[in-house]
Formats: C-alpha cells, structure tokens, sequence
C-alpha cells in the first residue's frame, strides 16, 4: 500500500505511520474481510485515522496497527452506522471511541 498526501510529519512520524498503515491493512488482507470494491475506501479511512493519532503524538507501532484494524472492523460491523472521522461510532445505544 502506498500513502500519498502532504502532512506536517517528520521523517520519524511518516515512517511510523507508514509501518503502521501497512501492518494493518495486511492483517485486514489476511482475514478477508472486505470485498474488493470496499477496500479502497477502508484504505483511506485507516491511513486517515492512524494520521490524526500520529498526529496527537501516538508513535507505537503496534498500538497504531491495532487501533487501525479495530476501526476497519467496528465499521464493518455495524454498517447502517455513519463514521465521521474523530467522532464516536453511534449504534443503537452504545457507542464505540476511536
């Protein structure tokens, strides 16, 4: 997977991201879990979110990953759920923080 947007990272946070961008998505890749027309979109939605917790200064590879997959798969379930990105995923009563 390839990540191109302009960011206001340095070369350690892009590198960190990127790492953690592509352990995620590998691990979604292996479970299957999305048809082929959905992967794009899920693709940007996890490089978005992992950004935004770079950003705030998360800088573990492994949590980034993690948090990652959890948001690909929290969408997936619950999929008359709209996601705004940074904003809570409301179901019917509950709510999932990202």
């Amino acid at each position: 997977m390839q990540i191109a947007f302009r960011n206001d990272l340095n070369e350690d946070q892009s590198r960190t991201l990127m790492i953690a961008c592509n352990q995620a998505w590998s691990r979604i890749a292996a479970a299957n879990l999305l048809p082929p027309a959905q992967q794009d979109h899920a693709q940007n939605l996890l490089c978005m979110h992992l950004l935004r917790l770079v950003r705030r200064g998360e800088l573990n590879v492994g949590r980034l990953a993690s948090r990652g997959v959890f948001l690909v798969c929290a969408i997936l379930a619950c999929p008359d759920c709209d996601y705004v990105p940074g904003q809570p995923l409301r179901t019917d009563g509950a709510e999932i923080v990202f």
